[in-house]
């Protein structure tokens, strides 16, 4: 985008170096981004900014399993070990403490298998992983023998021991959409309840009311939301929505903010700064409603209560569901569309949005300013293209 008199005047009534249609988690960092580089950005949402996947309040950020290493992997690695940085510098000009804590991981050992299994992790671990991230905590992945002591991880629940790894971190998803929002606000022109009804060639796009945008590129970071969009345009389905749904309880006793995140078996249970213990979440296909919550969550609840004795009697605050982007290809969709390169994906995320999404914005605002950044094969649009066939 070097030139900025590239975008079209033509029945626009207002025009733009760089639309965003999404105001989710990844189209706030590319918003920031942008703004960060000089560009003339509107940042469009069809609803408020942060309130769907990215409105939830789990907030794990969860390494890949160290074995098998990939190309995929590494992304996501070097995405998470930069966020510790990113944040702290989103607290530094916001003030707003965005819960971010690299609480580690404890996954319950129930079998002889599995032990057998996890030793491999370990070993993976010490030769995929850093030694130590740039606060100097070492990082690993440990194997412990003993079943675990106190209520945080119910010792019948690791009859083998635990795994344990220090990577793994937690951060309050809406304090952190709050502080993106907050760095952006001063630069970045946000139009909230405003649906995008056709994006054409990513350079005259259509609204609801009938206007009409002109951008030189456009991002399309609108979540589950952006398949249906660029589906005429790109003339295929390129993902689907998943729903999740996830619960909010307030313990009997209070709990130390400091715990690590428990996973078993898709169950994750995150205590967060403000005293409230995270339980999430489905991964559900098929749903009739997005944002309705049902007996999975019970379930969900129930089975959690299992895992930590914490949650015995703890009270429900809240209650959430909402739907994330699943790409054809299972992994993060970034790039320009072959049929129509002004339009730049950067979707597609699924359960690993929030640790990767600085590093998915970095690279989409790459390609709308003229650069090729070098991306993971999985991550390409030409593979989650070949994957729709």
């Amino acid at each position: 985008m070097t030139d900025k008199k590239s975008a079209p005047q033509l029945e626009a009534s207002y025009t733009t170096d760089l639309l965003i249609v999404g105001g989710g988690i990844v189209g706030l960092w590319c918003a920031q981004r942008a703004a960060k580089r000089g560009l003339k950005t509107t940042l469009i949402d069809k609803g408020k900014i942060g309130q769907g996947a990215s409105g939830g309040f789990l907030g794990a950020l969860m390494p890949h399993q160290p074995v098998r290493w990939s190309e995929e992997k590494q992304y996501q690695l070097e995405a998470l070990l930069a966020l510790e940085n990113e944040v702290a510098s989103l607290e530094e000009q916001t003030g707003i403490n965005c819960g971010y804590l690299r609480s580690g991981r404890v996954i319950p050992t129930r079998t002889e298998k599995k032990r057998a299994e996890r030793l491999t992790w370990r070993d993976a671990a010490k030769l995929n992983w850093p030694a130590k991230t740039h606060s100097h905590q070492p990082l690993q992945w440990r194997v412990e023998e003993e079943p675990p002591t106190g209520d945080w991880l119910a010792s019948e629940m690791a009859p083998l021991g635990y795994e344990f790894d220090t990577m793994t971190a937690r951060v309050a998803p809406r304090q952190l959409v709050q502080a993106l929002r907050a760095t952006i606000s001063p630069n970045v022109k946000i139009l909230e309840n405003t649906a995008v009804t056709d994006l054409a060639d990513g350079t005259l796009i259509t609204l609801q009311d009938g206007s009409k945008i002109a951008a030189a590129k456009t991002i399309v970071a609108a979540g589950h939301h952006a398949f249906p969009l660029i589906e005429n345009t790109a003339q295929k389905n390129l993902g689907r929505g998943v729903k999740g749904q996830a619960a909010l309880l307030k313990p009997l006793h209070s709990v130390a903010a400091d715990q690590p995140i428990i996973y078993f078996g898709g169950v994750y249970i995150i205590a967060h700064d403000n005293g409230l213990i995270a339980i999430g979440s489905t991964s559900e296909k098929r749903f009739t409603s997005p944002t309705d919550t049902d007996h999975q969550l019970d379930d969900l609840i129930e089975k959690a209560t299992e895992l930590c004795q914490t949650l015995e009697g703890a009270e429900v605050v809240e209650r959430w569901a909402g739907v994330r982007p699943n790409a054809t290809g299972r992994h993060p969709m970034i790039g320009p569309l072959p049929i129509a390169p002004n339009i730049i994906m950067a979707t597609g995320g699924f359960k690993i949005s929030f640790g990767v999404a600085h590093k998915m914005a970095d690279d989409a605002i790459a390609f709308a300013t003229g650069e090729q950044p070098t991306l993971p094969k999985m991550f390409q649009i030409a593979y989650h293209e070949a994957c729709a066939k």
